[in-house]
């Protein structure tokens, strides 16, 4: 098995640990023991099937672009398991003494229309990124420029969602639209990119898991490792990261904090797993992924 690999197997165990320690405070707690039973075999059947061809190798290798979706998705509904109650009220305290406005209220009274729209253009841009790129870097594996590239991309966001999952656990927060009891900050300048992150988050959105930011940390990781293998794209990506981070904000979904903490997190993990492994000690290409 991979590291990554090796941590969801760990993340799937530890959850189950949760819930059989929690199950007073947790509805269909048995669901959630056998998901996660079903989904540590699945792990390990992969892992041991992914050397039978070409087929095999892609749902191993591309396993984890769905475990990011669904331990997020079970993490929010376990949000509360350990503490009990919200924490938000540490983060607008925090923030209330660096800014006079709350972030949010204060662009949806300053942003332009045109603005509003490329903000959510930025956000909206989340959604392919780790495929997109993700995708390329599974395509040219083969490639010594690339080699060990996607494997040490995907350890690093699961190595990032390990350090968002603990922090979504221990210490919970709603975004500041769900505190309100909408799930996004309504705008009367609603464009095309505004209704698709919307529809979007209204039949995907969570709640909790708001600090940091797991979004934020997946763009930073992608955006780092861009630097590194495909420096002309990098900066295009920073844009769009940047019109992200603004996004998020805007449409309610993370305080500044969460933006922050979590551009913090992917940055450090990735430049952590590209110094551990050098391009010019990579290892050969291997069917591994």
């Amino acid at each position: 098995m991979n590291l990554t690999d090796r941590i969801y197997v760990a993340v799937h165990l530890a959850l189950t640990a949760l819930v059989c320690a929690r199950y007073q405070r947790i509805e269909q707690s048995l669901w959630y023991v056998a998901w996660n039973a079903a989904t540590i075999a699945l792990i390990l059947l992969l892992s041991r099937w992914r050397r039978g061809g070409s087929a095999w190798e892609f749902a191993h290798d591309w396993l984890p672009a769905i475990l990011f979706i669904t331990v997020f998705e079970e993490v929010s509904f376990l949000s509360l398991a350990l503490r009990g109650e919200w924490q938000n009220a540490h983060l607008i305290a925090f923030e209330s003494l660096l800014l006079a406005v709350p972030p949010t209220f204060w662009m949806h009274q300053h942003v332009s229309p045109w603005l509003a729209e490329l903000l959510e253009f930025g956000y909206f841009v989340f959604y392919p990124l780790y495929p997109a790129f993700g995708g390329m870097f599974w395509m040219w594996r083969r490639r010594s420029h690339f080699a060990g590239a996607f494997r040490r991309l995907t350890d690093a966001l699961s190595v990032g969602y390990i350090v968002c999952y603990a922090t979504f656990l221990l210490f919970p927060t709603q975004s500041p639209a769900n505190l309100l009891g909408v799930q996004q900050i309504a705008s009367t300048d609603a464009g095309p990119f505004h209704a698709l992150v919307g529809l979007i988050q209204n039949h995907g959105g969570v709640h909790g898991n708001a600090f940091p930011s797991a979004h934020i940390m997946l763009a930073f990781v992608v955006l780092v490792f861009l630097y590194r293998f495909l420096p002309r794209l990098a900066p295009w990506v920073l844009v769009s990261n940047l019109l992200m981070c603004f996004g998020a904000v805007y449409d309610g979904y993370h305080y500044t904090s969460d933006v922050i903490a979590g551009a913090l997190v992917g940055v450090i993990t990735a430049s952590v797993f590209l110094v551990r492994a050098p391009a010019s000690k990579q290892n050969p290409p291997t069917r591994e992924g």
